[in-house]
């Protein structure tokens, strides 16, 4: 995009979400003409945005449709938000009406449509969602696999610890970062010495890998090495636990 073309985006991205806030609930139409912009700044604006104004006719269905949608890897950000404000539109309202979207959603092919669609349900207390999430952390792609393993920290989903445990071993370093701070939400301190310990396996296994690839940048993307620091992980995870108490 060009410097005046960012400018733009910039601009109509506020103005949307400015519109969301303040505007009457016939703007949701306006806000949703513009779900697929060709700015990633604009098409998050437009999920926050719709889940703010007061016109879930309007807006449900246009946040499914964004969630829906995922050729992009920049599209994971777009999707979240249409998440979150799903979840903000059945915390307002009777929640049926969004959940049956949701449920809907769980049938999608993109893995990470899924496990956004999985927090959404569970975030409505719906057992649907929880039991999906505990599936998807057994699922092909890492990416999805982090988001279930945190969806389910997130939730505090006790009975889903056996499914976060495995995960301690994945072969994938940022599913076994978030499976840390996960299960320190999900166990509290009794956890941590397992947790300090997978940690350090965790960082051997690391430095075999980047060994054994030559640290091609691809090749580290695909195991989810850097995405997240795995002893500042551990920091926080304690951090949490002492929290909780």
């Amino acid at each position: 995009m060009t410097p005046a073309a960012v400018l733009e985006a910039r601009w109509k991205a506020e103005l949307l979400v400015t519109l969301g806030k303040v505007a009457p609930p016939r703007y949701a139409n306006f806000i949703g003409r513009h779900r697929d912009d060709p700015s990633f700044e604009v098409r998050r604006a437009v999920a926050t945005a719709l889940g703010v104004i007061d016109n879930d006719a309007i807006a449900v269905p246009v946040l499914v449709h964004v969630l829906a949608r995922h050729s992009r890897r920049e599209d994971f950000f777009v999707q979240w938000d249409a998440g979150q404000s799903l979840i903000a539109i059945a915390r307002r309202r009777s929640p049926d009406g969004v959940r049956r979207r949701l449920v809907e959603l769980l049938q999608e092919p993109f893995g990470m449509t899924v496990v956004i669609a999985a927090r959404g349900l569970a975030a409505t207390g719906d057992a649907r969602g929880i039991a999906k999430l505990r599936d998807l952390t057994a699922h092909p792609d890492g990416d999805v696999r982090r988001e279930a393993v945190l969806a389910l920290g997130e939730l505090v989903d006790r009975g889903g610890a056996d499914a976060v445990t495995r995960r301690l071993t994945d072969d994938n370093v940022a599913v076994r970062a978030a499976a840390v701070y996960a299960l320190a939400r999900m166990k509290g301190a009794a956890v941590v010495p397992e947790l300090r310990q997978a940690v350090q396996d965790a960082l051997a296994y690391e430095r075999e890998r980047r060994r054994q690839t030559g640290e091609k940048p691809e090749a580290l993307e695909r195991l989810g090495i850097g995405i997240f620091d795995l002893r500042e992980t551990l920091q926080e995870a304690i951090t949490e636990t002492q929290t909780k108490g």
